[in-house]
């Protein structure tokens, strides 16, 4: 299995606060993430007075304000994002932002960003999917999550795209926008159909689901990326704290994505090196049921299968009955012809 991109979605878990955006990086790292991500945006562009929250919103950050007002809370000026960039990358970690708004698309230009994604809520958004298509630098990737889309969105979503963009430079998310994802909307499966889909382009998973559960078993289902939301503390104030991962449990998911990728292996069936030397301990060889004398005829009276299987194989053993013992044999003795 090839090595699985794990990103921590820092978002806007900082709550605003660049110091806690930069401990976050610290803690990122010291998890084994291969990149950290932000969130871009200016709250009045992105979002209009009186565009409700998500219920999971209102669970998580109550009713006295409007989703306006709680996303100024969570905006990292531009010039921050650029000092956490740089010092995130000085610690050898991929680095790059998620923009909401054109005007925050114009300035992760401005920064050459290489790194785009494309968040699920502007699937559908033609003006906002070109103007990122359109960008050329080199080594640009563009991730698209899917949260809330059908197939057939995802494939308008992919040909506006791919107007511009090589599909190879693209990954397509399976992604829950719900936070938590409750667990029968995980849908993992529905990778399978991404994949058969869109057999040229790259898939992976945004996992908002409790624990990291899903995120292990999507490894299994050909994927080259995971992104999993990441918090200091689920009781921090803001909506996707409850639903991001502890330092503790994304470290754990490092750990145990490393380990799948060994343990899925390469393929094929074949003795390996650890288990060769038990070959002869667990496999049986036909033996003397009973002494034998030199001259008896091998019937199944007299010859049984037992361990070691350094002797005649049982797979031989219509070969070997009837035939004459070529000498006395012992009781469990390794019979020879």
């Amino acid at each position: 299995m090839k090595h699985i991109y794990i990103i921590a979605e820092i978002g806007c878990n900082h709550c605003g606060d660049p110091k806690l955006a930069k401990k976050m990086v610290d803690e990122a790292k010291a998890c084994g993430v291969d990149a950290v991500k932000f969130q871009t945006f200016k709250a009045a562009e992105l979002i209009s007075k009186y565009a409700p929250k998500a219920d999971y919103q209102k669970v998580t950050t109550g009713n006295d304000e409007n989703q306006l007002e709680m996303t100024r809370k969570l905006e990292l000026p531009y010039d921050e994002f650029v000092k956490l960039r740089d010092y995130a990358v000085s610690l050898g970690l991929d680095t790059f932002s998620t923009p909401f708004d054109m005007d925050s698309i114009a300035f992760l230009e401005q920064q050459k960003q290489a790194i785009w994604k494309i968040p699920s809520g502007e699937v559908t958004n033609l003006p906002f999917l070109e103007k990122i298509a359109k960008y050329k630098i080199p080594n640009k990737k563009i991730i698209l999550s899917t949260g809330m889309c059908t197939i057939e969105e995802i494939h308008q979503a992919v040909d506006i795209i791919c107007k511009y963009e090589d599909p190879k430079n693209l990954i397509i998310l399976h992604c829950n926008t719900e936070y938590p994802t409750p667990d029968k909307d995980v849908n993992l499966s529905a990778i399978d159909t991404l994949h058969q889909e869109f057999p040229d382009i790259e898939i992976g998973f945004s996992d908002h689901s409790v624990g990291y559960v899903a995120a292990i078993g999507a490894c299994m289902k050909n994927i080259v990326l995971i992104e999993k939301h990441f918090t200091l503390d689920k009781n921090l104030p803001g909506p996707d704290h409850k639903a991001s991962a502890t330092p503790e449990e994304l470290k754990e998911l490092c750990q145990n994505v490393r380990r799948i990728e060994v343990i899925a292996g390469e393929g094929g069936k074949k003795v390996t090196e650890s288990e060769r030397r038990n070959i002869n301990i667990a496999r049986k060889s036909i033996v003397a049921r009973r002494a034998i004398k030199r001259g008896e005829i091998f019937t199944e009276d007299n010859i049984t299968c037992k361990r070691p299987g350094n002797g005649i194989s049982p797979m031989d053993w219509y070969n070997v009955l009837g035939t004459t013992a070529i000498r006395d044999f012992c009781e469990d003795e390794l019979i020879e012809r």
